[in-house]
């Protein structure tokens, strides 16, 4: 059972899956004010990662029913447990981010 878990998660993420993670995270722990804002800049990061790879593959020319295909795929042949993992990682990496950037801007 455990080993089926892991090999689903370590799957689930690509290169490019975590390299778009960082980045928007990045943006929005740097976008955000105050700590009321967590929750939204969390699910509006995890809204733009779900619809990048539509975006991306319809501009290097892949159809636009391929390219939707391809998106939808990647969030959900993975299983739910990867994509509800995905909003937790935004959710520790907008906060880690954002409190840092509080510590030191204090400073």
């Amino acid at each position: 059972m455990y080993d089926s878990f892991y090999d689903r998660l370590s799957n689930g993420f690509t290169g490019y899956d975590w390299w778009l993670i960082i980045v928007l995270s990045l943006v929005a722990a740097l976008i955000m004010r105050k700590w009321p804002q967590w929750p939204a800049a969390a699910a509006i990061m995890f809204m733009v990662d779900a619809v990048a790879p539509f975006f991306y593959r319809w501009a290097i020319g892949v159809p636009p029913n391929f390219a939707f295909d391809f998106a939808f795929s990647r969030l959900d042949e993975r299983g739910g447990v990867v994509v509800l993992l995905r909003l937790a990682i935004y959710f520790v990496l907008i906060g880690a981010i954002f409190f840092s950037k509080r510590r030191i801007g204090e400073r």
